[in-house]
């Protein structure tokens, strides 16, 4: 009678187990929309390209912005020079765009984000001898 009432509390736990694996876990909340101020008076310090839907903006105040785009800017990850379109009163939200040769990106959000990791010493001068051409090689002569 023992081993029927133990496998049947086994049987319990399993069921209770696997009842818990198919509840999904709890969202976490979205992280609190932000505003750069004074964005059309110098209020953007910086800004770096994550992807073509993403922007990193430095404020003047040195805080961090993850500006993701409505949709997808073509000429993002090429681009030199952004424009930063604020709001009326100046700010820059997530109701503001960027502009990328001549195509107007508008942006769904802005949060506030942790600075970029900085690229190492060891990494830029490896790439750069890596684009340097070799002290011993000879030129290639395609004529003969």
């Amino acid at each position: 009678m023992k081993a029927i009432g133990s496998a049947a509390a086994f049987l319990l736990c399993l069921l209770a187990c696997a009842a818990m694996a198919d509840t999904p876990a709890p969202a976490q909340a979205p992280a609190p929309e932000a505003q750069i101020a004074f964005a059309n008076h110098g209020g953007i310090y910086n800004w770096q390209v994550v992807d073509n839907r993403t922007v990193l903006i430095q404020s003047q105040n040195r805080k961090w912005y993850k500006a993701t785009l409505f949709s997808t800017c073509f000429d993002l990850p090429f681009a030199e020079r952004l424009g930063f379109e604020s709001n009326s009163d100046g700010s820059f939200d997530k109701f503001s765009s960027i502009q990328v040769r001549g195509q107007k990106c508008p942006l769904v959000s802005l949060v506030e984000t942790t600075a970029p990791p900085k690229k190492s010493k060891a990494k830029k001068s490896a790439a750069a001898a890596a684009d340097a051409p070799a002290a011993n090689a000879a030129p290639v002569n395609p004529e003969k």
